[in-house]
C-alpha cells in the first residue's frame, strides 16, 4: 500500500469540539481489536484552531518558566489573559476538563 496524499487530518477520527468525550472512540476511548482503520500518520480529526494553537504556545511557554501543577498554569493563562473558548477566565476545574476531552 502506498501513500501518496498526507493529509493533515484524519477524517475517521470524531470531532472533538464538543465538551463531553464522544461515544464513538477516540480521546481515550478503546476501540474492538480489528474493527477500526488506525492511521498512522495523523491522530487528528481536524486542523488546531486559532484558539487551540495560542493555548499550546502559552502552555509551553509556562511550563519552560517552570509551571508544574494545573493551578499553576490555570494561573499563569489567566494572568496573560489566555481565557478559555468563551473569553472567561479557567477555573483549575474547567482547565482539566479542557484537557481531558481534547486529549492535551
Amino acid at each position: 500500500m502506498s501513500i501518496d496524499i498526507i493529509q493533515d487530518v484524519n477524517p475517521s477520527l470524531p470531532e472533538n469540539r464538543q465538551f463531553a468525550p464522544p461515544k464513538e472512540g477516540g480521546n481515550g476511548n478503546i476501540h474492538t481489536p480489528g474493527t477500526w482503520q488506525n492511521i498512522i500518520w495523523q491522530t487528528r480529526s481536524r486542523v488546531p484552531e486559532a484558539f487551540e494553537l495560542n493555548l499550546i504556545c502559552a502552555l509551553e511557554q509556562l511550563f519552560d518558566d517552570g509551571a508544574q501543577t494545573p493551578g499553576e498554569l490555570v494561573e499563569g493563562l489567566n494572568q496573560q489573559k489566555n481565557y478559555d473558548q468563551q473569553g472567561e477566565p479557567w477555573s483549575e476545574a474547567s482547565f482539566r476538563a479542557f484537557l481531558q476531552v481534547n486529549g492535551y
